[in-house]
């Protein structure tokens, strides 16, 4: 796995058909490495698999919110259409940007939820690489939440609502759970069509929650 370090993000195309069995294996080392640096300073950490979407929204959803974030793509900073661009890798800047040896979807997938403590997933499309996040979570035994479709707390992103809604919701999962890497996955923007902003409210309710919840555990 080959980790540039500090920087911006990338891309992705038609992925490969690979056995989504075989998850990290070609990547033990260097996923043993990512999970001591994933781990190096304390509090929480926003993991993303760098696709156009949801993984994006996540990054700056985070990165406003002032969280440490990490994208892992497959290699040459694959997007769903093609390397990721300087445009969009300014878009991701301020995040720790890695690229595995492996171009294919499906092995990326398998890394980041190997790495991350638990998953949240977005899928308001019901796209096929949030099925394998599913597959992968039960199969590698991390929790999963899925928050496609809860509504965001009448307050605000950091608002209080109804049982269900985002920040509840979220609040829930991290008490129970307690990650330290927290995986957050969904749809490609191809995907998104008019759902981006009601799922950009959401991620902001998200960050917001995790840094309230990483506030209390560091006192």
């Amino acid at each position: 796995m080959r980790s540039p370090g500090a920087s911006a993000a990338g891309p992705a195309g038609q992925e490969p058909r690979a056995d989504p069995e075989l998850h990290a294996d070609p990547e033990r080392h260097a996923d043993l490495e990512l999970r001591a640096e994933f781990r190096l300073r304390p509090g929480i950490m926003v993991l993303t698999g760098g696709q156009t979407g949801v993984d994006t929204l996540a990054v700056r959803a985070a990165l406003g919110a002032g969280l440490p974030v990490h994208a892992v793509f497959p290699h040459g900073f694959r997007q769903e259409d093609g390397p990721l661009t300087p445009e969009r890798r300014a878009e991701l800047h301020g995040a720790v940007l890695h690229q595995l040896a492996s171009t294919g979807f499906a092995q990326r997938t398998w890394t980041c939820v190997s790495l991350a403590d638990a998953v949240l997933l977005l899928d308001p499309a019901g796209g096929e690489g949030c099925q394998a996040t599913v597959r992968a979570a039960h199969r590698l035994e991390r929790p999963l939440l899925d928050l496609t479709g809860a509504p965001v707390p009448a307050g605000g992103a950091g608002g209080t609502g109804v049982a269900g809604d985002v920040g509840s919701a979220v609040r829930s999962f991290l008490s129970v759970n307690g990650p330290q890497v927290l995986m957050i996955a969904g749809c490609r923007g191809s995907l998104l069509g008019g759902q981006t902003e009601a799922v950009r409210a959401q991620l902001a309710a998200v960050a917001t929650v995790l840094v309230e919840w990483q506030e209390e555990r560091l006192r």
